[in-house]
């Protein structure tokens, strides 16, 4: 049993729970605020949003890929959802169309990545670069330069801060969970199903682990590709519109920069970013991984430059373990295939 429990905190995972909770226990000595509910409901919508935006990349990496533009996707859907909204006085069906329009240009936005990627053969990285350098002009196009302040009522303000229902915590407390939460939890079980049940899923595999293998099995691996670009798009969209509620705003820093905390998720979860390799269980724990962390250097009152520090060598670690795990790996399947080989 003690054998067992020490290979498991060995391995890439064990590590980064192990961390995890390190951090916890080091944070309820150090600042006691930690653990206070108010606190737990900040770490929960910052969660939310990123997990969003996390399980839309996943998409997009596992095939090989990058969507750089996620940040600058969910700016520009809040801005036209919440600048429709306050057109038609924030009612319902005006909230709803201007959701509705904003989804669908990330859809397109997303479509026209995937299809740079795949029908000129350029890098990913490069294009949702340039992706998000064109969206975050058009905000300013949108918004010119004015921030939309939805009202504390309605869909509007529903969506972001709606309270769902309360846990009973113990001393008369509750833990009350939000709107945001809910939908992570809707998008992230849908993803998992696509990604683990379905045809389309295994295609995205097998297209990251190796394209020219996949086309020649039929894959078409060019469409499948856009898709995924489609769907990091929407995901964005949907994350910026949370974001937007949440914060009584929308304008051209709505979901600023996002892209960092979502590259630094999949790095921490373990996702592969070469490809073909990763899961929605690890981008969210990695989303929660950058949520406490993040928390923590606000509790503690850790200046801008030093959080930015942080996080570079917070990806730098976790690159380095995913590269030790994955040659740990590679190593131990060589001696089974070779153990194999002389009984054979």
């Amino acid at each position: 049993m003690m054998k067992k429990a020490i290979r498991a905190i060995g391995s890439a995972w064990g590590q980064r729970i192990t961390l995890l909770v390190l951090i916890c226990i080091v944070m309820a000595i150090a600042e006691p605020v930690f653990f206070k509910l108010d606190n737990y409901k900040s770490i929960l919508l910052a969660i939310a949003v990123n997990g969003v935006m996390v399980c839309g990349m996943l998409f997009t990496v596992l095939v090989g890929g990058m969507d750089l533009s996620v940040g600058a996707m969910a700016g520009i859907s809040a801005s036209i959802a919440y600048r429709i909204a306050e057109s038609s006085g924030f009612t319902t069906s005006g909230f709803l169309s201007g959701c509705a329009l904003a989804l669908a240009l990330c859809l397109v936005a997303g479509a026209v990545s995937g299809l740079l990627v795949t029908r000129f053969a350029l890098p990913a990285f490069v294009v949702t670069l340039a992706m998000k350098y064109i969206v975050y002009g058009s905000i300013y196009l949108v918004t010119q330069g004015f921030f939309v302040l939805p009202p504390a009522h309605g869909l509007s303000y529903q969506v972001g801060n709606q309270i769902v229902f309360s846990i009973p915590v113990g001393g008369g407390n509750k833990l009350n969970i939000p709107m945001p939460v809910i939908i992570l939890i809707i998008v992230v079980a849908i993803c998992a199903f696509v990604l683990v049940k379905t045809t389309y899923g295994r295609k995205l595999y097998a297209i990251g682990g190796n394209k020219n293998v996949a086309n020649l099995v039929g894959i078409k691996s060019n469409a499948n590709i856009v898709g995924a670009f489609m769907i990091s798009g929407v995901l964005a969209g949907i994350a910026g519109i949370m974001l937007a509620s949440m914060n009584g705003q929308a304008g051209q820093t709505t979901a600023l920069n996002y892209e960092g905390n979502v590259l630094m998720a999949m790095v921490v979860g373990g996702v592969n970013l070469a490809g073909g390799e990763g899961g929605v269980a690890g981008a969210i724990f990695g989303a929660l991984f950058v949520g406490i962390i993040n928390n923590v250097m606000v509790l503690l009152s850790v200046e801008a430059t030093i959080q930015t520090f942080v996080r570079g060598i917070v990806i730098l670690a976790a690159m380095t373990l995913n590269m030790y795990a994955r040659r740990g790996s590679t190593g131990a399947m060589k001696i089974k295939i070779a153990k194999a080989d002389k009984a054979a």
